[in-house]
């Protein structure tokens, strides 16, 4: 059985007090200290409360905060004590917001509706002997609840069994814009607040105020309301990734080669953040077959074709000026094949803001994916050489009539997070997932796939991002096994739920320790099947070839900090099949950090002044609860896993899968070739090896000549002093 956290309520019932003079002396001591304690519900806390009016009293709890197709659900259920007088105000401010205005009037006893923000429980104005009724509470739907903007139903429950408590639900269900269009009630500010913002996350946050109301004196509606209220912490996160799934030129006389994709945040006017555009930067080379050619942008080219509609180029912030004057001169490198021909590489780079609206594909923490293709136009020319390092523009000739066509497939992939403050949890997130040439590999976007002894890159970064200063992540396991079901949500472990014979393993830290931490459906925290180096000590082993964080490379700053592993595919059957990624991380603390992570926090707002433990106004009486409760920062102490699937290509047609190797050996007559990841003929493999090798077995042979004549004239002074010695005695 797994173990299970029970999820945290917002308060619990106290106890009644058994003896006068206990309930006297804690109450002095509460009085004294409260402003440093935490109170619960339940807990005599009323400084006039003779007759203890809440050491009965319900609950509210989150049944579910999440977000599917676009469409996001918020259930609330709260706990109406039964036979008592008393109200739930369910709320995006504080009671004591407005203190001109409190939800109840004082001098009437009134329940006010234009009190409250416009995405309250409160549908109407309401007497003192009405709302405070155990029957106020019925079955409502949208249409009755049209007066306020964001619950859409109430459903009255049942009675426990023990007759104490009516469990009741609010719920919303709409989308997500006309959560975030909520304000406060005086029509100022919006009830989500931009806490954090990085390079590749936007991070929102609300407080949800859950105040029981309940009269000072029963029989009198002048007498003054008692209140006790908390908050449940919303989070609404964004984390975007980009990545280019193949760039391809029209012509073979241009070969295109990326160098990068970047998002960033998009800002406006008033330097916030825009959630629905983001911000793409991409940098490629072009390469053409001779030294005497080389390719000019032409102007204003750029295209952009969404596969969904509701995508677009926003705007072009960067793009090379179209003449061949403006073109990036040529850097010349020998070819990658022979090694024997100077090639005209050029660097191009692009900057646009795009339009992102994924509001209606979105699953809580499940990838969404927005791709579309760049189009750029080049024209490619042949021109004079000044000297082996210059080309001579002005007699620089077109090749062709038509420009070439230079395509990019671009996805920018957007990950949505919606919990509350306490299911809050670190996240582990693909960044990139690349082979040779830099090619995207990442599963579903009609990568080629993966070939046997191709060397991989993965890189993930980890969310939140506001943590990422203060942390760096620490591999524990990178595990690879056969099976797109290990990535699914049926096995959440991972390639450690497959079978030993379908999996390998390319790294285990000993100090490996992987205790699954999920939530569930009800809000429910489980925790899986422990795992650690006893569990995979018989696993067949192909060692990473690297792996290491990064938050600097090629001496720049890293805007986002990767973890970056390189291992060497192998075969673990000879057929095509997807494979799985698991991987296994801590956090541990970055170099240098000298101080705990500073978490976001909404900030309470009062209009005439903040309220903390017991205050007093005119007739009204209340206490703020303010609790510890489980956040991100206690997350890190857990283990964070990622399943990230790919297509692996198996062997070759013509060869043969050796299991216990994970090998693919070539018929006789041929060798697998780790350019072309196939089996070739051996002979054309030793011609192009000694092609590649000509200048060094030339240089090898002049080496020799020269070792062969120093050699001589030692021998022949060798000789001559040996007969000199003889002749001597």
């Amino acid at each position: 059985m797994p173990n299970i956290y029970r999820a945290r309520w917002l308060g619990s019932p106290g106890q009644t007090m058994k003896f006068a003079g206990m309930w006297f002396l804690c109450a002095l001591v509460l009085l004294e200290r409260l402003s440093g304690t935490q109170a619960a519900f339940g807990d005599d806390i009323s400084q006039d409360n003779e007759d203890n009016r809440f050491a009965v009293m319900g609950q509210v709890t989150k049944d579910t905060f999440d977000v599917q197709s676009g469409n996001v659900t918020l259930q609330l259920n709260v706990q109406d004590t039964v036979g008592t007088m008393d109200f739930w105000l369910l709320d995006f401010q504080e009671y004591r917001f407005n203190l001109d205005a409190l939800p109840v009037d004082e001098s009437t006893g009134m329940l006010m509706k234009d009190r409250t923000s416009a995405c309250s429980n409160v549908y109407e104005d309401a007497n003192w002997d009405t709302f405070f009724n155990d029957s106020y509470i019925q079955n409502a739907g949208r249409g009755s609840l049209a007066t306020k903007s964001l619950f859409t139903q109430i459903q009255r429950g049942e009675e426990d069994s023990d007759g104490i408590m009516r469990n009741n639900k609010l719920i919303f269900q709409g989308d997500m814009a006309t959560f975030a269009n909520c304000k406060d009630s005086s029509d100022e500010e919006f009830i989500w607040e931009m806490t954090a913002v990085t390079t590749d996350e936007i991070e929102y946050r609300t407080k949800l105020y859950a105040t029981n109301i309940r009269p000072k004196d029963p029989q009198d509606s002048k007498g003054g309301i008692s209140f006790v209220q908390s908050h449940i912490e919303l989070i609404w996160r964004i984390s975007r990734s980009v990545m280019a799934k193949f760039l391809i030129s029209s012509t073979a006389l241009i070969r295109p080669i990326l160098e990068f994709a970047r998002v960033s945040a998009v800002y406006d006017d008033q330097d916030r953040a825009v959630p629905t555009q983001s911000a793409l930067h991409i940098r490629f080379r072009t390469v053409v077959d001779e030294d005497d050619q080389m390719v000019s942008y032409e102007n204003n080219s750029i295209t952009y074709i969404p596969e969904n509609v509701n995508h677009g180029l926003n705007t072009v912030l960067y793009q090379p000026v179209g003449t061949l004057d403006a073109s990036p001169p040529c850097n010349f490198v020998l070819d990658e094949g022979t090694q024997t021909q100077r090639q005209c590489q050029q660097t191009w780079e692009f900057k646009m803001i795009l339009d992102i609206d994924a509001s209606t594909q979105v699953d809580n923490r499940v990838p969404i994916d927005a791709s579309g293709t760049f189009e750029f136009l080049y024209m490619p020319y042949r021109c004079g050489l000044v000297n082996l390092t210059t080309l001579n523009l002005t007699t620089c000739v077109a090749m062709s009539v038509d420009p070439a066509k230079i395509s990019a497939l671009i996805t920018i992939q957007t990950t949505v997070f919606v919990q509350d403050e306490e299911d809050d949890q670190v996240t582990i997130i693909l960044h990139s997932l690349t082979g040779a040439s830099n090619e995207d590999l990442s599963y579903g976007t009609g990568s080629r796939g993966v070939a046997h002894k191709e060397y991989v890159e993965l890189r993930v970064k980890f969310s939140p991002a506001l943590l990422r200063k203060d942390y760096d992540l620490y591999l524990l396991l990178f595990m690879v096994c056969k099976g797109e079901e290990y990535a699914s949500g049926e096995f959440l472990q991972g390639c450690l739920q497959a079978p030993s014979t379908d999996r390998y393993i390319a790294h285990l830290d000993a100090s490996f320790n992987y205790i699954p931490r999920i939530t569930d459906e009800n809000g429910t925290v489980v925790l899986l099947d422990h795992y650690n180096t006893s569990h995979v000590q018989n696993d067949y082993v192909q060692n990473l070839d690297q792996q290491e964080y990064l938050r600097t490379e090629s001496g720049e700053t890293l805007a986002i900090p990767v973890h970056r592993s390189t291992f060497y595919n192998v075969a673990l059957s000879a057929e095509s099949d997807i494979y799985t990624i698991t991987v296994v991380f801590r956090l541990v603390e970055a170099p240098g950090r000298k101080r705990r992570a500073a978490l976001p926090h909404m900030q309470d707002i009062v209009l005439a002044k903040s309220v903390v433990g017991h205050a007093g106004i005119g007739r009204t009486t209340g206490t703020i609860i303010t609790r510890h409760s489980r956040d991100v920062e206690d997350s890190v102490q857990d283990t964070h896993a990622n399943k990230i699937p790919f297509l692996s290509l198996g062997c070759p047609e013509e060869a043969t899968h050796v299991l216990e190797e994970l090998d693919c050996k070539c018929p006789a007559g041929m060798m697998y070739d780790l350019n072309s990841f196939n089996c070739e003929a051996a002979s054309i493999l030793e011609d192009v090896k000694e092609v590649k090798n000509d200048d060094q077995v030339s240089d090898t042979k002049e080496t020799a000549s020269a070792e062969h004549s120093a050699c001589s004239v030692l021998l022949i002074v060798l000789a001559n002093s040996l007969i000199f010695l003889l002749l001597k005695n």
